[in-house]
C-alpha cells in the first residue's frame, strides 16, 4: 500500500478520527464522511483508506501504524495531534518518510515516534515539537540505519531522539532543544554517527550514550545542558570530535568506564564542571582540544583512569588544574599548553603512577607541575614560568626523573621537594633554575655546584642556559617511539639521542575505527628507572 499526506497525494488511515481546518468557513461534507469508530482509541489501527489533502492542517486524535507492507509518506504537511498520548508508530516491515512538514501538539497533549526493530526512518527538513508533557521521548528509533537529517526537535517531556538496540543510524544537521531529558540518548547501538547537530538547553546532558561501541560524535554545538555536554558510559571504539561546548553546567565531556575512547578538535568554554572527565576509563586519547574557562579541571583523571595520552592540548585560565590525575596511572602529558591555571598547571596525587610529561609550556599558574604520593614520574622538556609558588612541588612521592627542564620563574623558590626518592638529574644533565646563583668555570655549560632544591635535595648538574632545553625540544620526535601493530612487543627500546633513558613503548590500536588515519588510540610511555 502506498499512502503520502501532500498536495495532490492521498493518505490512508484506519480508524482515527480527522477534521479538515478548511481557510473557508465551511467543512466539506467529503470530510466530515470519513469512515471511522472508536474515536479516543489509543491501540494499534490498520492503514486501510484514504482521502485527499491540500496544504491544509489535519487532526489527529488517534494512533497512526504503519505495518508490515506499507509505506507512509508524510509531505509538506501540518499534522496536529490532538489527543494525549498517540504516536505515529512503524512496525517492522514499515516505513516511514517524513519531508518539509509540522508536527506538533495541542499544549496539554503528549505525543510521539516510535520505529520499531525492522521498520524504516527517514525524517528530514520537517519540525517536530511537543507538548513537554509526560516522559515520553519525540523520537524512539529501534530500527537500523534510519536517519534524521535538517530538523528542529524540541520540547518533549523525555529525551528529544531516543535510540536504541540498533546499527548505522545517522542524525545529522538538526537543531535540538528544549528537552526535559537529554537532547540525544543512545543505548546499545553500534556505528552510530551524531553530527552537525545545534543542542541546547536540556534537562540532563546534551548527548548521553550507554552500552555502545563505534559512536561517532563529531561538529556538533552543546550549550546550556543541565548536566554534562556529552556523557558517554560502558561505551568504547568512539571519537568525540570538533564539537564546541558553552555553558555545560556540569562537564563538558564525561567519560565514565569506557575504553578506547578519542577525544580530539573539541572547544570547551566556560564549563561550570570539567572540559573533560574520566572515571575508571582506559585507553583514552585526548588531542588537540582547546580547553577555557572551566571551574574546575581542564581535564580530571580520577578512580583508576589508565592508559590516557594527553597530546597537544591548550588550557586557559582554568579555575582549578589543568590536568589533574587521582589514583590514575599510565599518563602522557606531551606538548600541551597550560596558561594562567589558577592552582596547578598538572597535579598527580593520590596513589597514581607511571606518569610521563615532556614538552609541555606552564605559564602563569599557582604551581606549574605539583606531585603528592604518586610513584614512577618522569619530567622532561617542559619550560614552566611565571608560577606563582613554585614551578615544581613534590610531596611525598616514590620513584621520580626530573631534567631537561626550563624552570623559569623569577622572584621565588622554583622548586620545593620533601622526598629523597626523585632525581633531578639524569647523572649528566640536569634542569634550568632561574634562581640557581652558581658559576660555569669550566665553560661546559653545567653548574659548578648543585642546585639545592629544598631540605637537602639537589640537582647535581644544574644547566646554565636554556640552549640544551631548546636544542631537546626542537628535536624531539615522539613518532619516533611509534612502531606498527605487528610490531607490539614488550622488550625495552634504548633512546641514543640526546635523552639517554631507556623507554618501553605501548601501542593500542583499534581496527574497528577506520576513520583514524593510522588507528592508534593511545600511546603510553612507561619508564623503567635505572637503580
Amino acid at each position: 500500500m502506498y499512502l503520502k499526506i501532500g498536495r495532490r497525494q492521498y493518505l490512508a488511515i484506519a480508524f482515527f478520527a480527522c477534521i479538515l481546518l478548511a481557510i473557508s468557513q465551511s467543512i466539506p461534507s467529503t470530510l466530515t464522511s470519513f469512515p471511522h469508530s472508536n474515536t479516543n482509541s489509543k491501540h494499534s489501527q490498520q492503514l486501510q483508506s484514504s482521502q485527499v489533502i491540500e496544504e491544509q492542517v489535519l487532526l489527529v486524535s488517534e494512533w497512526i501504524v504503519v505495518e508490515a507492507g506499507e509505506d507512509l509518506f508524510i509531505d509538506n504537511s501540518t499534522i496536529v495531534f490532538i489527543q494525549d498520548e498517540i504516536a505515529i508508530n512503524v512496525r517492522d516491515g514499515g516505513n516511514l518518510v517524513i519531508r518539509d512538514s509540522l508536527l506538533y501538539s495541542y499544549p496539554s497533549c503528549s505525543w510521539w515516534i516510535s520505529a520499531e526493530s525492522g521498520a524504516e526512518l527517514l525524517i528530514e527538513r520537517s519540525t517536530l515539537t511537543g507538548s513537554g508533557t509526560e516522559n515520553q521521548a519525540g523520537i524512539n528509533i529501534w530500527c537500523d540505519d534510519a536517519i534524521i537529517e535538517g530538523c528542529h526537535i524540541s520540547e518533549f517531556g523525555g529525551d528529544n531522539i531516543n535510540v536504541g538496540d540498533c546499527t548505522g543510524v545517522r542524525i545529522q544537521n538538526n537543531v535540538v532543544t528544549n528537552s526535559a531529558w537529554e537532547g540525544i540518548n543512545f543505548a546499545r547501538t553500534t556505528d552510530l554517527i551524531i553530527s552537525g547537530n545545534q543542542i541546547s538547553d536540556t534537562g540532563y546532558c546534551g548527548i548521553y550514550g550507554t552500552g555502545s561501541e563505534n559512536a561517532i560524535i563529531s561538529e556538533n554545538t552543546i550549550s546550556h545542558t543541565t548536566y554534562s555536554g556529552v556523557c558517554l558510559d560502558h561505551t568504547s571504539a568512539s571519537r568525540v570530535q570538533s564539537n564546541n561546548f558553552s555553558e555545560t553546567f556540569q562537564d563538558a565531556i564525561s567519560i565514565g568506564y569506557c575504553h578506547a575512547i578519542t577525544v580530539d578538535e573539541n572547544i570547551v568554554f566556560s564549563s561550570s564542571g570539567c572540559g573533560v572527565l574520566s572515571i575508571w576509563s582506559t585507553n583514552l586519547h585526548i588531542e588537540n582540544n582547546e580547553i577555557r574557562e572551566t571551574a574546575y579541571d581542564g581535564i580530571n583523571l580520577i578512580s583508576h583512569s589508565q592508559n590516557i595520552s594527553i597530546i597537544n592540548n591548550q588550557f586557559y585560565d582554568i579555575y582549578s588544574c589543568a590536568v589533574a590525575a587521582v589514583s590514575s596511572s599510565e599518563i602522557l602529558l606531551f606538548g600541551n599548553l597550560m596558561n594562567n591555571i589558577r592552582i596547578n598547571g598538572f597535579y598527580g596525587l593520590d596513589d597514581s603512577e607511571n606518569i610521563t610529561l615532556i614538552l609541555n609550556t606552564v605559564l602563569a599558574c599557582a604551581n606549574g607541575f605539583k606531585f603528592q604520593d604518586v610513584r614512577n614520574v618522569e619530567v622532561v622538556g617542559n619550560f614552566v614560568n611565571e608560577s606563582v609558588y613554585h614551578d615544581i612541588r613534590v610531596e611525598t612521592c616514590w620513584t621520580g626523573l626530573v631534567y631537561l627542564n626550563a624552570f623559569c620563574s623569577s622572584d621565588i623558590n622554583v622548586g620545593l621537594a620533601t622526598t629523597n626518592l626523585f632525581d633531578w638529574d639524569n647523572g649528566t644533565l640536569g634542569n634550568y633554575w632561574m634562581d640557581y646563583d652558581g658559576e660555569d668555570e669550566d665553560q661546559n655549560g653545567i653548574g659548578d655546584t648543585p642546585y639545592e632544591i629544598s631540605y637537602g635535595y639537589q640537582d647535581n648538574y644544574p644547566l646554565m642556559s636554556l640552549d640544551p632545553i631548546h636544542d631537546f625540544r626542537t628535536s624531539f620526535n615522539i613518532s619516533a617511539y611509534f612502531w606498527n601493530a605487528d610490531e607490539i612487543t614488550n622488550e625495552t627500546v634504548t633512546n641514543t639521542s640526546t635523552v639517554d633513558t631507556q623507554i618501553e613503548t605501548l601501542l593500542v590500536f583499534n581496527a574497528s575505527i577506520q576513520m583514524f588515519c593510522v588507528g592508534v588510540l593511545l600511546i603510553i610511555l612507561k619508564r623503567r628507572y635505572a637503580t
